[in-house]
């Protein structure tokens, strides 16, 4: 049966107006449920706020009879089912309300949803100067705005299928109507968090209209705003009471707080400029010392990599004879899998395989194959030592402090440093067993290293650069001894001055010294020299022992 275009549209419009319809009643019931809960749950926040604060004074005074009026009224609220007023231990000072809901374990509820009993259990502290005297507990039936919510429901939904069956016909005034009743809703329900700021609850309530289908909520709604509006004034007048005798040690309090923020703001950015140039310093020397480290760093890793590639070039070669002798060896096998000629050409690939495995010395290539693979072992631990040792140098920018032996910040400068000193002098380290302490390893590995370094460009030629470690009563005690030039005591009494230096122009920053001098006091240490011109020159590093750990490692002179 084909429609006429009028019947398509008023049924198209019906579809189409019921299926909105369905959905805006949905919307309304769904939005005014989640008011209700969300303004029962504010009330039971308020009020138990309210009556912790009315109910403090009575407590701090222990004033049982103000506690059981002041519980007495506030029962006296129609939708509060009972109220109970603790001590700081447990013990009820006053108590009024339904018998069986005091007897039940108080549990707060913090969502409409997890209430189980028909009443919202909430509560609040008594708290004095920060010491907790008590608290409030209180019980807010929830039958009201479950039955609002449900003569909602049901009413809407009879609407709505009464509405359906005439869309085609009022679809546009229904709609106008009920969204014009969605919208007062709506602006009550955002204008209740301004009422709160604002006091004035009058922009809050709805117009009550006793002959539409939201007339229910809207007085529930109302009610519920003088329930607010009334704890509101109330929470104000104790308010207002407390600022008026606060008001006068605040203002004397934020005048001396704004003082000593300005203060503690000018040492902040004091302390972050000191700190910023320290560390610009300390780079700055790093990078020095990486650059004179440089060369030999770079002589140390291409000694083993030249003989390493040499045994990968030998080892090219014996992989070739290897791959003949398997060739030649599959071939005798897979004739031994014919029978047919077995007999006749096995015995003559078996003598052409002896003769190459004789003609290219095979016995020879075994041996040296297992010395080339050692050789390379060898080399490839040389590199990664140095790689670990430059790594563990990087860390001069760390503020970091743990527990270490110091002996291996020794062990370290000298991997880093042995090429460079040993271009004049030999490198001797004399270490014995010292307990771990607390250190900066980045910061004490750059204070060796300049030692070290300064040791090395002191002997011209065939001289010695000792580092020797010891224990020192409660301190660890590390010398680095040359029998280079030495120097003068004009020299000494200025060597730990800030750009300092006996170098020629363009080789030093005059910044080593000082710098190593301020880490060891840092460290809570001192750094002694005595040197003689002509024999040579000894620095004394004197480090405390902290947080002491027994040594696991036995160092020998070597």
């Amino acid at each position: 049966m084909r429609l006429s275009l009028k019947a398509k549209t008023i049924l198209g419009t019906a579809l189409i107006q019921g299926v909105l319809l369905l959905i805006l009643v949905f919307t309304v019931t769904r939005f005014m449920a989640d008011i209700a809960n969300e303004n029962l749950t504010k009330r039971a926040e308020t009020a138990a706020k309210l009556f912790a604060t009315t109910s403090k004074n009575s407590v701090l005074s222990y004033d049982l009879a103000s506690l059981d009026s002041i519980v007495t009224e506030v029962i006296n609220n129609q939708d509060i089912v009972y109220a109970r007023v603790i001590n700081e231990s447990g013990g009820v000072f006053a108590k009024r309300g339904d018998i069986v809901a005091l007897s039940r374990p108080f549990k707060a509820d913090s969502q409409v949803s997890e209430v189980d009993d028909g009443v919202f259990d909430a509560t609040s502290p008594i708290v004095e100067s920060g010491i907790l005297y008590g608290h409030v507990e209180i019980g807010i039936s929830v039958t009201l705005v479950q039955h609002s919510i449900a003569s909602i429901t049901r009413l809407t939904a009879g609407i709505a299928l009464f509405e359906m069956l005439l869309v085609a016909l009022f679809s546009l005034f229904l709609g106008g109507y009920l969204t014009k009743q969605l919208n007062v809703l709506r602006k009550s329900a955002k204008n209740i968090t301004k009422a709160l700021d604002s006091g004035q609850f009058d922009v809050a309530r709805m117009p009550e209209d006793p002959q539409t289908e939201l007339a229910e909520v809207a007085s529930a709604f109302n009610s519920l705003i003088d329930n607010l509006e009334a704890e509101h004034i109330r929470r104000q007048t104790f308010q207002d009471a407390l600022q008026s005798l606060n008001r006068t040690l605040e203002a004397k309090v934020a005048k001396r707080t704004h003082q000593i923020e300005l203060q503690n703001h000018k040492l902040k950015q004091i302390n972050k400029d000191l700190k910023l140039a320290q560390q610009q310093v300390l780079q700055a020397e790093k990078m020095a010392s990486v650059g004179q480290l440089a060369a030999g760093l770079a002589h140390e890793i291409n000694s083993p990599i030249g003989f390493i590639k040499g045994n990968v070039s030998c080892l090219k070669n014996y992989i070739d004879v290897y791959v003949e002798i398997c060739s030649r060896t599959k071939a005798v096998l897979a004739l031994s899998s014919e029978s047919a000629n077995c007999n006749e050409d096995n015995p003559a690939l078996l003598k052409e395989l002896a003769s190459y495995l004789e003609a290219t010395d095979i016995d020879f290539i075994n041996d040296d194959i297992k010395e080339l693979l050692n050789d390379t072992d060898d080399g490839l631990k040389r590199v990664i030592e140095i790689v670990q040792s430059m790594k563990i140098f990087s860390r001069a920018d760390s503020d970091s402090m743990q527990v270490i032996d110091v002996n291996q910040c020794i062990l370290t400068t000298a991997k880093m440093a042995k090429f460079k000193v040993e271009q004049n002098a030999q490198l001797i380290l004399d270490l014995n067993d010292v307990p771990h302490t607390l250190l900066n390893v980045g910061k004490i590995n750059q204070v060796l290293t300049n030692l070290v370094m300064n040791a090395g460009q002191a002997i011209e030629s065939n001289g010695t650069v000792t580092i020797r470690s010891e224990v020192d009563a409660n301190d660890i005690k590390i010398q680095v001894i040359d029998n280079g030039s030495g120097m003068d005591e004009e020299t000494l009494k200025s060597i730990f001055n800030p750009f300092f230096t006996t170098k020629p122009e363009g080789e030093g920053t005059g910044l080593g010294l000082s710098i190593s001098f301020d880490i060891i006091k840092e460290h809570g240490g001192s750094i002694e020299v005595s040197s003689c011109l002509g024999e040579g020159t000894t620095f004394t590093l004197i480090l405390p022992i902290t947080q002491t750990v027994e040594s696991e490692t036995n160092y020998v002179r070597y």
